[in-house]
């Protein structure tokens, strides 16, 4: 039984239930009180169920919901499906408020977990991407330019853009010789190259003319930037403050969280669901939780 702190001068007054009765209720859940009053002819605890079921803001005063003890006392009962139903009725500061409770390094961690579009969004909002591809580690660089997403045709105009230097560099480290050509040899020595020449001559360019490369490529084609690594796409939020990070989230919609929200444990979606609103909660409890209703009992 789920046991809350019922409103029992409600069940007194509305549905005729003495003191002395409800004395000897206790440790009954609501349905069994209602049955048993029923049996003894009160019609009104006879219709407990429908009306309950039926009028929210009714149930919401019996259980009293306004009471956020309460609410976290019928959702640590519930599976983690209902429990993401719940999160769904949620707004973002309440979210990311929930999130508050993790450390740095965790909250890092399962943020990995939002979809690509949400990860670039929350960066997006966050810093421009010449400051994002300035900040990455060259394992994140290589990662991204070699995405079979990136076509020759981006790759060869994007390299257009490079410094020449990077170009000579990037040869001479491919080769093992030294490289005095000018841009344009580069450029169409580069293009007769197979793909994965050319992915293995790209690999061999110092960071910052990677980084050119790179700036280059987003700036042809921005929807690239979903081509990041969910790891690289948080590696900036690694190096922030905690509320730093908890702020920058602010930019994301409710839904966005739902794939993070999804991989927490049942007793933390639960202590941050509590946040629900009562009246909203009443109604989500009346239209698909009959049997949790029936579990309640008064403490």
């Amino acid at each position: 039984m789920i046991t809350l702190d019922l409103d029992l001068s409600y069940l007194n007054s509305y549905y005729h239930i003495g003191t002395t009765a409800l004395e000897q209720y206790k440790n009954k859940s609501i349905v069994e009180i209602m049955e048993i009053e029923a049996a003894s002819g009160n019609k009104k605890a006879a219709e407990f169920l429908i009306s309950a079921l039926s009028d929210p803001k009714e149930l919401s005063r019996l259980f009293k919901l306004i009471n956020p003890n309460n609410r976290y006392l019928i959702l640590k009962h519930m599976n983690k499906a209902d429990l993401c139903k719940v999160m769904e009725q949620l707004e973002t500061d309440q979210i990311v408020l929930g999130l508050s409770i993790f450390t740095q390094e965790a909250l890092c961690q399962i943020m990995t977990f939002l979809e690509p579009e949400a990860l670039a969004t929350l960066v997006l909002k966050n810093m421009d991407s010449e400051k994002f591809v300035k900040m990455l580690p060259e394992d994140y660089l290589n990662e991204f330019l070699s995405s079979d997403k990136i076509d020759r045709t981006i790759m060869m105009r994007a390299m257009e853009g490079v410094d020449a230097s990077h170009l000579q560099k990037m040869m001479e480290r491919s080769t093992g010789q030294p490289c005095y050509d000018d841009k344009e040899t580069i450029l169409q020595n580069v293009s007769s190259m197979d793909d994965d020449k050319l992915l293995k001559t790209v690999g061999s360019m110092q960071i910052e003319g990677k980084r050119q490369l790179t700036n280059n490529i987003l700036s042809l084609k921005p929807e690239l930037f979903e081509e990041f690594s969910p790891e690289a796409m948080v590696y900036p939020f690694e190096h922030m403050e905690k509320n730093e990070v908890l702020k920058s989230l602010m930019v994301l919609e409710p839904e966005d969280f739902m794939p993070v929200i999804e991989q927490l444990p049942e007793d933390v979606l639960a202590l941050i669901a509590t946040q629900v609103d009562h009246e909203v909660f009443a109604k989500i409890l009346c239209s698909d939780f009959a049997d949790v209703i029936a579990q309640c009992g008064a403490a």
